[in-house]
């Protein structure tokens, strides 16, 4: 199984970002949408620090 990566992505229904694990870990669910592009990166920052997993941000904003 691929290591799980944090993908950012723009919400396609709404104004905000989503943040996926994908593949999804089985144990739980880290999904959710913040509503700005700051708190989406803190978001998975915090992520990538528990567990290492790469951030992938799709949303084609420059930092």
């Amino acid at each position: 199984m691929a290591e799980p990566q944090i993908i950012i992505r723009r919400e396609p229904f709404g104004i905000g970002f989503d943040i996926t694990v994908e593949p999804k870990p089985a144990w739980t669910s880290f999904n959710c949408e913040r509503p700005t592009l700051h708190a989406a990166r803190r978001y998975a920052e915090g992520l990538h620090t528990v567990h290492g997993w790469r951030i992938r941000d799709e949303t084609g904003e420059a930092v």
